[in-house]
């Protein structure tokens, strides 16, 4: 008892202390897939539209107002318009912080200025010279933002802090920031910073308020927390985030009125929970958010003013939040997220917008709650080998380690971010010392039953007594996978003609190449039958593009087989393969005897793609994929692959009708001319299917004319003829038989 509990001590102790940051990197992680895993959209997120200004937008507006930065004219009538459209609050991810000294002139406002100076002794040309003039003046774009701010009365500007105070007086000095911030004192004198990059003047005084954008990474690099308040200069006033400042607008609290009580920020009856450091956790929910490009809302202003029609409709914006920022490739403020190691930074600020409006926040234990969890678990664990069997002991410690990342997952849900990894390493440790100290007395009565009784029982008996047995697990899980058979055609012929030892090299080369193919798709080679090969796809790994990939397989296996002058195939210049495919439900999972099992596939489905193999030598083709694959194909990969349809067949041991397609290559390698004989192959079959057999079988001759050797062609155009000369029942479904496996 007393060893159990210094294990559980030791190995709290070593947990907590984490030398080398292992398990808080890993916990993060863990944070990080809580985040994905419970991401999805809030009440408030169609509330949210982000005005984004990419790579599109700068190389449309740049003949109109030259390169990045713009005049703040141009924001200026984008806020106007959203004012006008009802926006509920509008904030800029953009830093405006020094006044415009200069406006580059494009060439068309020279040649104007150059016309109208040359009849400047007209009063009016006088007068539109000046104009013209005037608003080449850079400080007017600066001037027309800070009034349009004004005006719609809801605009939030974003600044930036940084630095500790350089002195200890200059915490002292009056605030330079206007406008209302939150009246709380800063905690200390180190939570005050020493620079701060504002918005200009004007602007400053014209937004609703200032917002600042500060967000804080993690050990990683990773940004999952950010600063509710800061303090820049004035101890006594805070700065809000820029999240935070609208998220408080739109829900009709005061700046004034923000409290902070019982470890929490409270946004009038919304606790947003702060941590030890005064920081909170972002409420990710996601990057869900809608993005509009930035020129709309100028092509709509000038659209609608010119009564014309618009790309977006009025009201687009209305009760919306709209976050401006640049999101084009070297002026974007990216940042590592749990989604993305370069998210937009603007997302993560609508993200705290979204939680605080949806009431989506997160609180966390603290390190006192942390270390009981982990004392907690330490101790169940020793008690857990104290008193159980290794493998009972074991699997509890394996359930309590899955109920409490259970815990952890559903508790995020409900707003708290548990720690997950220090209690499990603390099981984990802590059982791994209770095992330790089992053994060692263990070790002990091993060696005393071989002294009591090693002389009056054999020594098999006395292995068993001593040991426990060791048993394999068998079974399998359904799972929707798509299975490939491909043999190579008149192996047994070829096998008679060449000497053993040929056929043993040709069969090794070959094996080999289609075994390369299977694996760059990322199948798993399932087993050889002779010449034959199965593999199949999405297992054991998730593959959701896996009939994609079979298809690809298949293409690759006949473009291996094609190379006429690769060495391998001296011995057999007419080798030639037939593949068959399948998608569907299978049983997947180890399949056996305990002594020898096999991993595999089982089902009438991979039965199915067994029968298109062989299928493939009446339907004069070479790859034959069931619809369900071809199906599954398109889904994944749009438009690659190039399919004909060749009717429904009636499998061997299968009752209802398959939609069967020959699989021919890919899109872009197909030319004009076998396009249209697709083209035509397809209005033959949409013949015969609506029992239009002498049509059908004119289109399928006019082909075999023009091409002799299409195998397909020729089937269909025999399946037709053989339907005019004995016409099916009126209850045809256009299926025929199987007739060989």
């Amino acid at each position: 008892m007393k060893g159990g509990l210094l294990a559980a001590l030791a190995a709290a102790l070593l947990v907590l202390l984490d030398p080398g940051g292992w398990l808080a990197a890993f916990e993060l992680r863990t944070v990080d897939a809580r985040h994905r895993g419970h991401a999805g959209p809030s009440a408030s997120t169609e509330r949210i539209v982000i005005l984004e200004i990419g790579e599109g937008t700068l190389a449309q507006l740049a003949p109109i107002y030259g390169r990045w930065p713009w005049p703040r004219s141009v924001h200026a009538e984008v806020v106007d318009y959203l004012a006008q459209d009802g926006a509920a609050a509008i904030g800029f991810d953009l830093l405006l912080a020094e006044r415009a000294d200069r406006r580059v002139v494009d060439a068309r406002a020279v040649d104007t200025l150059a016309a109208l100076a040359a009849a400047a002794d007209v009063p009016e040309v006088r007068a539109e010279l000046g104009a013209q003039i005037e608003a080449l003046r850079p400080q007017r774009g600066d001037a027309e933002l800070a009034a349009a701010a004004a005006a719609a009365g809801n605009v939030f500007a974003a600044a930036v802090l940084a630095g500790a105070p350089a002195a200890p007086g200059d915490a002292a000095q009056g605030s330079d920031w206007p406008g209302p911030g939150v009246p709380l004192a800063a905690p200390d004198a180190a939570a005050l910073h020493a620079h701060a990059l504002l918005p200009y003047a004007e602007l400053a005084q014209a937004a609703r308020t200032l917002g600042h954008i500060n967000v804080l990474p993690d050990a990683d690099g990773v940004y999952r927390r950010f600063a509710p308040l800061a303090w820049w200069r004035d101890a006594e006033r805070a700065l809000p985030a820029l999240g935070v400042a609208i998220a408080a607008h739109v829900r009709g609290v005061p700046l004034a009125d923000l409290r902070r009580s019982d470890g929490a920020l409270w946004i009038g009856d919304l606790a947003l929970p702060l941590l030890a450091d005064g920081s909170a956790l972002i409420p990710y929910g996601g990057e869900m958010y809608r993005r509009i490009p930035y020129e709309q809302v100028l092509a709509s202003k000038d659209l609608r003013a010119a009564g014309k029609p618009a790309p977006l409709a009025p009201g687009t914006f209305d009760e919306r939040i709209v976050l401006i920022s640049a999101l084009a490739a070297g002026i974007a403020d990216l940042r590592a997220t749990p989604f993305s190691p370069v998210t937009p930074g603007i997302l993560l600020h609508a993200n705290v917008i979204d939680g605080l409006l949806a009431g989506r926040t997160l609180r966390a234990t603290g390190a006192v709650g942390a270390a009981l969890m982990v004392l907690g678990a330490c101790l169940l664990a020793v008690a857990t080998t104290a008193r159980l069997r290794p493998a009972a002991g074991l699997a509890l410690l394996l359930a309590l380690a899955g109920a409490h990342a259970l815990v952890c997952w559903y508790a995020y849900a409900r707003g708290w971010m548990l720690p997950l990894v220090p209690p499990v390493a603390g099981l984990a440790l802590a059982w791994g010392g209770g095992l330790l100290l089992r053994v060692l007395a263990s070790e002990r009565e091993r060696r005393w039953l071989r002294d009591a009784f090693g002389h009056y029982l054999a020594p098999t008996v006395l292995e068993q007594l001593l040991r426990a047995p060791a048993r394999l697990r068998l079974g399998g899980e359904r799972r929707e996978m798509s299975v490939l058979f491909s043999d190579i055609a008149g192996f047994t012929g070829m096998s008679e003609r060449l000497p053993p030892e040929a056929v043993g090299r040709l069969l090794n080369a070959y094996l080999e190449r289609m075994t390369a193919c299977v694996l760059e798709t990322l199948g798993t080679l399932d087993k050889f039958v002779g010449d034959a090969v199965m593999a199949e796809w999405n297992a054991p790994l998730a593959q959701p593009d896996h009939a994609a990939r079979a298809c690809e397989c298949a293409l690759r296996m006949l473009a291996e087989v094609d190379r006429a002058d690769a060495p391998w195939r001296a011995d057999a210049a007419d080798l030639d393969i037939r593949i068959g495919i399948n998608s569907g439900e299978m049983l997947v999972g180890n399949m056996g005897s305990p002594q020898v099992f096999d991993y595999t596939v089982l089902g009438n489905e991979v039965n199915t793609a067994a029968r298109l193999e062989p299928l493939n030598k009446a339907c004069g083709t070479r790859i034959l994929v069931s619809e369900a694959t071809r199906r599954g194909a398109e889904q994944a990969r749009p438009g690659h692959y190039a399919f004909r349809a060749l009717g429904r067949v009636r499998l061997k041991g299968r009752a209802q009708p398959l939609a069967i397609h020959q699989l021919l290559g890919r899109q872009a390698d197909l030319d004009a001319s076998t396009r249209a004989r697709l083209a035509r192959h397809a209005q033959a079959l949409n013949d015969f299917h609506e029992r239009r057999f002498t049509a059908a079988l004119a289109h399928w001759q006019a082909l075999l004319l023009q091409h002799p050797d299409d195998g397909p062609a020729a089937h269909c155009a025999e399946r037709c003829a053989g339907a005019l000369a004995e016409p099916p029942p009126a209850d045809w479904d256009g299926a025929y038989e199987q007739t060989e496996k």
